[in-house]
């Protein structure tokens, strides 16, 4: 499959409607369980027509820093990206998911700063991971910044990882 690198956040993944809110969201990884304070859910349409978009926000240890603010989106219940807050996350709000290109198998970090940013990572405010987060374990990884609360970059950067799996 061809991804359109030119495409804007809205063509990606386009949210429509809130479906709902809450409390208590359980996350079910293949070998575990991750509780998340807060979730939002929203209907999104893509190319390929309507999904179900959830977001969810809470706090887990993270490169041996406790109650890290922690936040996964999933697409139709398979979770596409993963977001941990940078250390200015009290004042910025902002979060990081780092960047992901195709590996021996399956995908691996971009290297920071050797490796080129992809180009259809564009669209997204990219920044050095180690900038942004200053704690023993941290990768070398080019990392996508966006705040807590702009939900319409979250859900594209979940969509165009979403397109980059197929």
């Amino acid at each position: 499959m061809l991804i359109c690198f030119s495409q804007s956040r809205d063509e990606i993944m386009k949210i429509v409607k809130i479906i709902g809110a809450g409390k208590e969201f359980t996350h079910k990884w293949p070998d575990s369980e991750e509780t998340f304070d807060h979730f939002v859910e929203y209907k999104a349409k893509a190319e390929n027509g309507d999904h179900t978009v959830k977001i969810g926000f809470g706090k887990r240890e993270t490169y041996s820093m406790e109650d890290w603010i922690r936040v996964i989106v999933l697409i139709d219940s398979k979770v596409y990206t993963e977001f941990l807050g940078a250390d200015d996350f009290e004042v910025s709000g902002e979060i990081l998911s780092e960047v992901k290109v195709p590996g021996n198998v399956g995908e691996r970090i971009c290297r920071y700063p050797e490796e080129a940013v992809p180009e259809r990572y564009n669209m997204f405010n990219v920044e050095g991971l180690p900038l942004r987060v200053n704690s023993k374990g941290v990768h070398n990884a080019w990392t996508v910044v966006a705040n807590i609360g702009d939900h319409k970059t979250l859900v594209a950067l979940a969509g165009l990882r979403r397109l980059e799996k197929k």
